[in-house]
């Protein structure tokens, strides 16, 4: 019972997400392709913060580098926008809002 309640809890959390903008929405359901890699849109830093300390949730902490931040399940992660060369970062600043998968017998992480 307890991992059907899990995952029935975890889908109403991204619901939940996925309801605040259209944004994170799009972080919630992916690129519908394999590529992990795909933009959600623009915004201010400002808006992007804000977006990423919802992704993460109540509970978070900070990554290992201490800038960004970890859900308190450690299966989303927030960075903060950055100077980068990417062909995401059409401004020349991108955020990162990741989604990992636990393996339930390592505890091993999977983006």
């Amino acid at each position: 019972m307890y991992p059907k309640l899990r995952d029935q809890l975890i889908q109403e959390n991204l619901s939940n997400i996925a309801a605040q903008d259209s944004r994170l929405a799009a972080a919630v359901n992916g690129s519908g392709t394999k590529n992990p890699n795909f933009s959600i849109g623009q915004g201010t830093s400002s808006e992007a913060n804000q977006w990423g300390k919802t992704w993460v949730g109540d509970g978070a902490t900070k990554t290992s580098d201490g800038l960004g931040l970890i859900s308190a399940d450690g299966t989303r992660v927030y960075r903060p926008p950055t100077p980068k060369k990417s062909s995401f970062a059409t401004t020349g600043v991108q955020a990162n809002f990741e989604t990992y998968n636990i393996n339930p017998v390592t505890g091993q992480r999977s983006k």
